[in-house]
């Protein structure tokens, strides 16, 4: 992996930072190991695995929230807050030689099954609160509810009926504001006739819904359901509708107008003119994953084969086209299709990803535009990298190829400032670049921020400082004087955390990677210690204890236990994704990084470990598969593998392109050469299979079964939870403990005493008896043929 490039506006952030000194904070002699229990219980400002934390001011600047979640481990419960702060009493602190910082206007605690208990949140347009949607009791899969928590009279009051199952919003005020719902009344219904019936007919639909139809994750977004948008202008609410029929747009791309009479989304054209094949042409070097994924397609002629951005009238439902020319994601950009912005005045609009209107002449390009709704006149702020030419600029995690677009928004100065707000290749806080119109007209690039940064009156700004190894902090600062307002971890000075360095290696093909590695607590020098490589990426930029998910993953408990955990990159830049080559590409980082460990003498080369989840559960089959080194155990959990029983369950064609051809015919010859399920004989390793749900176990089900059939060591275990990546506090336990138990069974020879867990060492010692007796039979077999 490249060198990240530093620009002159990162190097000042930096420098602007890293002047918070925290310590005094940490500086104490950490006493207690890092547990699973405790990686639970840590408060982190973005959701588990990463992403962007979430703070705003008010639209008046008064005020900022601030978003936190963590895990109650006693109450099996997810707990998330917004902390209230009065932007005045962050000015004087600043301003004063005192330390202690100001305490929150208000805490708004809540808490639920699972994540998302507070989502989706933003302020009212008016500053009064904040609305969000509120998980109801069984989780965020069984509805979400419309709320609003008052900051005048410090209470959370409902916007809408209870009953109605809200996807998405925008809010003015408590008399302007829209909401998208889903009706599941109609699979209901269908559900309840199938069950009076002597049969029913089942072609079309998906095995999840057919054999779990009640699971609420099936119900909610599997199951037939009817997108309504309702709106309440001047405190009326009512269904928008227009001629009778409900309008049709993307529900994740509203935004309620200043006025709050209407809305800005995407919608599909009704009708695409001819003309706009030959003029909105697909970028030529657009590619993903590597360069292997290349999504961009021409425009067809037709009804619905195109997006646009459009303005709805809320009272008569009609629809009118902010510009008359498609969106960038009509020809396959995938990012850069979020809601509109409006400017306080709600005379100029944003539109994060859109084509202008173009002469037969011209060579069209996508970009953030601006729409002057007074004067009928639109303009480019800023033309994004999209592969319309080819890129030879540096990449690194700020940097792409392509620029991904997040968020458009006006800033500070209203219709003259745009600040835009491009992804990483990580998944972490990307940069934000502020652009500002001069008074020739021209729009420029006047600074960059990297991660989350919120700006708000006359030069403050709020941060939340972390890394890989930092704790976060959330700080406030202005010119040279930043302090810390708040450490929500302060636990963490009596607890002993590994060292976590970045870690860099080459494979055999000379691709450069860096990861993350956890030396064990009191490490030593010369020794050779068990290692366990977890996969799926490694992020620089923020405080993810595990490694970076917190399913499966457990990189500083493993190391407090006096593991070796090295959290590797995700290949998705350098190898080729949905290919036949990405997960050779993918095992051969992984071989060389272990390798490079054990040349080093650092790892144990008799007791390596590795952890597969989601995609990179493929790459831990091709491993146990292929044997590039002797892995000692392994884990799977939820997650893609590439084999035939997966492809049955949901014939795509993403497991056409990975293994090179349909299973039928003569391409089932390359599924038996190159589907790892085909190879289960080849596995010597122990391996932990882990499904999410009962419905889960059957994507898992193949190498559970396969393996069992051989007579080769292997568990599965069902977590009683549907999420991918683990918020339930229980769930997390079954899922991070169980690996650490796991690895420490088979690398170290230990057994945790609790009694709670003598019948899964029970039923472990039983597969090392099966693994011993196989390696015996193994060795006798290879002696025979010598």
């Amino acid at each position: 992996m490249k060198k990240i490039r530093v620009t002159g506006y990162l190097v000042l952030a930096l420098a602007f930072w890293g002047g918070v000194d925290s310590s005094s904070t940490y500086g104490q002699r950490p006493k207690r190991p890092f547990t699973v229990a405790e990686d639970i219980g840590l408060t982190l400002f973005n959701v588990q695995g990463g992403g962007s934390p979430e703070l705003h001011f008010s639209p008046d600047g008064k005020f900022f929230a601030v978003w936190t979640e963590r895990g109650r481990l006693d109450l099996n419960q997810v707990e998330d807050s917004l902390r209230f702060y009065r932007t005045q009493d962050i000015e004087d602190y600043l301003k004063s030689g005192g330390e202690q910082p100001p305490k929150p206007a208000w805490v708004v605690t809540l808490s639920g099954k699972q994540n998302p208990v507070i989502d989706k949140w933003r302020w009212a347009g008016d500053s009064s609160g904040v609305a969000f949607l509120q998980s109801k009791r069984e989780g965020a899969d069984a509805g979400q509810q419309l709320v609003l928590a008052d900051l005048r009279k410090k209470k959370i009051e409902p916007l809408m009926p209870s009953a109605e199952d809200v996807r998405v919003f925008d809010v003015r005020d408590r008399e302007h504001f829209v909401y998208v719902v889903a009706n599941h009344s109609r699979g209901e219904r269908t559900l309840e006739a199938e069950s009076r019936t002597g049969s029913f007919v089942a072609t079309g639909k998906d095995i999840g819904s057919l054999l779990f139809p009640d699971l609420p994750i099936v119900s909610r977004w599997s199951g037939p359901s009817t997108k309504e948008l309702w709106a309440v202008v001047d405190g009326k609410r009512f269904e928008v509708k227009h001629n009778g029929t409900p309008p049709d747009f993307e529900e994740r791309s509203i935004s309620l107008s200043s006025d709050g009479k209407s809305v800005g989304t995407l919608a599909p054209v009704d009708d695409v003119p001819p003309s706009w094949t030959k003029l909105y042409l697909p970028p030529p070097f657009l590619a993903y994953g590597g360069g292997s994924y290349k999504p961009q397609h021409a425009i067809q002629a037709g009804h619905g084969t195109a997006k646009q951005y459009v303005r709805i009238d809320l009272k008569s439902g009609a629809a009118q086209a902010f510009v008359d020319a498609p969106s960038m994601g009509s020809v396959g950009i995938i990012t850069g299709e979020g809601p509109p912005a409006w400017s306080s005045d709600g005379q100029t609009v944003l539109l994060p990803g859109t084509f202008l209107k173009a002469q037969e002449s011209e060579q069209a390009r996508p970009c953030v535009a601006l729409v002057n709704l007074r004067t009928n006149s639109s303009a480019c702020v800023v033309t994004p990298k999209e592969g319309y030419t080819q890129n030879t600029d540096p990449v690194d995690n700020y940097h792409e190829p392509v620029d991904p677009i997040v968020d458009a928004r006006f800033g500070a100065n209203d219709s003259r400032q745009v600040l835009v707000t491009f992804d990483t290749e990580d998944g972490t806080p990307g940069r934000t670049t502020s652009y500002e119109q001069g008074d020739d007209g021209a729009w420029r690039a006047t600074g960059e921020t990297i991660g989350a940064v919120e700006d708000g009156p006359d030069g403050l700004a709020i941060k939340i400082k972390e890394s890989y190894k930092e704790p976060p902090l959330l700080v406030a600062a202005r010119k040279e004087v930043s302090k810390v307002v708040w450490n929500p971890n302060s636990q963490l000075e009596n607890t002993e955390l590994a060292e976590v360095s970045i870690y860099k290696w080459k494979d055999a093909e000379g691709r450069e990677w860096e990861g993350g590695l956890y030396k064990p607590v009191g490490y030593q020098p010369g020794r050779r210690y068990p290692l366990v490589i977890q996969t799926h990426g490694f992020a620089e930029s923020q405080f993810l204890p595990s490694g970076l998910m917190s399913t499966a993953f457990a990189a500083q408990e493993l190391a407090g236990a006096g593991i070796l955990v090295l959290q590797t990159a995700y290949g998705n830049r350098n190898c080729p994704i949905s290919t036949p080559s990405e997960a050779p590409c993918s095992v051969g980082l992984i071989a060389a990084a272990a390798n490079q460990l054990v040349g080093e003498g650092l790892a144990d080369p008799e007791r390596i470990g590795i952890i597969g989840f989601s995609r990179t559960c493929y790459y831990v089959m091709e491993a146990l598969t292929t044997n590039p080194i002797p892995f000692k155990a392994a884990s799977i959990t939820d997650g893609v593998m590439g084999d035939y029983f997966q492809y049955l369950l949901s014939p795509n064609g993403e497991y056409e392109e990975v293994i090179g051809a349909k299973p039928f015919g003569e391409g089932l010859e390359k599924w038996l050469k190159r589907s790892p399920g085909f190879r289960l004989d080849k596995v010597g390793t122990p391996l932990l299979v882990n499904a999410a749900s009962r419905g889960g176990a059957l994507e898992m089900w193949l190498p559970y079964s396969g393996l069992r059939s051989l007579q080769k060591p292997v568990d599965l275990i069902v977590l009683n939870s549907s999420e991918h990546v683990l918020t339930n506090p229980a769930a997390r336990a079954a899922s991070q403990g169980g690996s650490v138990d796991w690895f420490r069974f088979w690398l170290q020879g230990y057994e945790d005493p609790d009694p709670a867990k003598a019948e899964q060492y029970k039923r472990w010692r039983g597969l090392h008896e099966l693994q011993a007796a196989n390696e015996k039979e193994r060795g006798a077999h290879e002696t025979a043929a010598h």
